[in-house]
């Protein structure tokens, strides 16, 4: 018999904060910088590291507000924990149904920056690659957590190394174009910052591990943070390097933009080393994604705001099967969308909705907490979550008309759901 802490879901506590860290940190950098950054020169320029600061700032917000939410309540489905302690079930089930579909839905979007370097590598037809990946990942996560973790620690060492290869390369390069140089402006510079926000994607779904791992209370808040603060490092200065050796209109064409920066300043065989990461990189990211997603869905159907038939564990393995399998399925029919822009937006705007009810829910459950009142926790438990309401807000609303077009389709689908579930609850009592 595995060894399931106390908490009583079947889900055996092995990761520490390492491996949890690790595992943040891995799919925070797979997500964004070896496939968005392309995308979004074409609106930020040269000051592309600027939208990085930019997003990292909205994005530190929530994070505190996660990190502390997480230490009144370690569990999984953590939106639909928080909001439901704040503001009851239904609001609740619409958090966690956004994050839920957020995850899937990156996952895609991840999938599909791996099948774009696999093209540019082998030629390989790209959707039929991106549904291969989503597969294999559920297979491994069938397999296993302590599997899993491994095999994304490895993935996550792969992809740092990339990055740091591309800031070696820039070192020589340095100062040799304009880092202001906005070819839409200020506007652009943001607007491309609520693009790369996708990049930041990532520190929310290591919550998802609470009931995996151990002492929670205490290294989940730490691993948000260290996860988030050394993405950001990372993401500056590897845009700061790439733009320097290639220029941004170089790097805005590319459908694998740091393989083009590899292959610029040392040829050839870089450019295939850097490829290879990158396929490592994107891999690594829709594994965890998937991970994440597929312990929201097995939450929320033991929470039964969800079909129940999902809250079930393998005995073998403790891993929860049948949610894997539906979430590997749905997030291969959002890959046929095959455009990685399209598909982040769309999950940037479902996430930052799910990010105000976070927030809205720190402001209450903080405060109800804590008899403090002195500026730190002032600070901390009204005018950090209020920030992140207003800063999530403002980049929903310039994720563009598409996206929030989508974003009310898949609230109406979820209040369906929800209301079906509990007519078949109610039916069965």
């Amino acid at each position: 018999m595995h060894n399931l802490g106390n908490n009583g879901t079947g889900l055996a506590r092995r990761l520490g904060l390492l491996a949890a860290t690790m595992t943040g940190l891995g799919v925070i950098i797979g997500s964004g910088i070896y496939v968005i950054i392309g995308a979004a020169t074409k609106q930020a320029g040269n000051a592309i590291w600027l939208s990085f600061l930019f997003a990292a700032l909205g994005a530190s917000l929530t994070a505190l507000s996660y990190a502390r939410l997480g230490r009144l309540r370690p569990k999984n489905a953590p939106e639909y924990q928080f909001v439901n302690m704040a503001f009851g079930k239904r609001l609740a089930f619409l958090a966690g149904w956004l994050i839920l579909l957020a995850q899937i839905v990156s996952a895609s979007a991840v999938a599909l920056g791996f099948a774009g370097y696999l093209h540019a590598l082998l030629n390989v037809p790209e959707l039929p690659a991106a549904i291969v990946l989503i597969l294999f990942s559920c297979l491994i996560l069938y397999v296993g957590i302590t599997q899993s973790a491994t095999l994304a620690i490895i993935l996550t060492l792969t992809e740092i190394s990339g990055l740091l290869i591309i800031i070696v390369i820039g070192l020589p390069h340095l100062g040799q174009v304009s880092y202001t140089e906005m070819p839409a402006g200020f506007m652009g510079t943001l607007s491309a910052a609520s693009l790369v926000f996708f990049a930041y994607l990532g520190f929310e779904g290591m919550a998802n591990l609470s009931e995996e791992m151990k002492e929670p209370e205490k290294n989940l808040p730490r691993a948000i943070l260290l996860a988030l603060g050394l993405s950001t490092v990372f993401y500056v200065l590897v845009a700061i390097s790439a733009v320097s050796v290639v220029g941004w209109e170089r790097l805005s064409q590319s459908s694998a933009p740091l393989a083009v920066v590899a292959e610029q300043a040392l040829g050839s065989n870089a450019g295939l080393v850097l490829s290879l990461i990158s396929l490592a990189a994107t891999a690594n990211t829709v594994l965890i994604l998937l991970l994440s997603g597929s312990r929201i869905l097995h939450a929320m159907s033991c929470s039964k705001v969800l079909p129940g038939a999902l809250c079930v564990v393998s005995k073998k393995r403790n891993t929860p099967w049948l949610a894997i399998i539906v979430v590997g399925i749905v997030s291969s029919l959002f890959a046929s969308f095959r455009s990685v822009q399209q598909v982040a937006e769309f999950t940037n705007f479902i996430t930052l909705l799910a990010f105000i009810g976070v927030n809205a829910s720190a402001i209450r459950l903080l405060n109800q907490s804590t008899a403090h009142s002195s500026y730190k926790y002032i600070i901390l438990n009204r005018v950090v979550p209020i920030m992140g309401i207003f800063v999530s807000a403002w980049l929903a609303v310039n994720t563009g008309m598409k996206a929030a077009i989508f974003g009310g389709i898949i609230i109406i689908v979820g209040f369906l759901i929800y209301w079906l579930t509990n007519s078949v609850l109610r039916k069965s009592n």
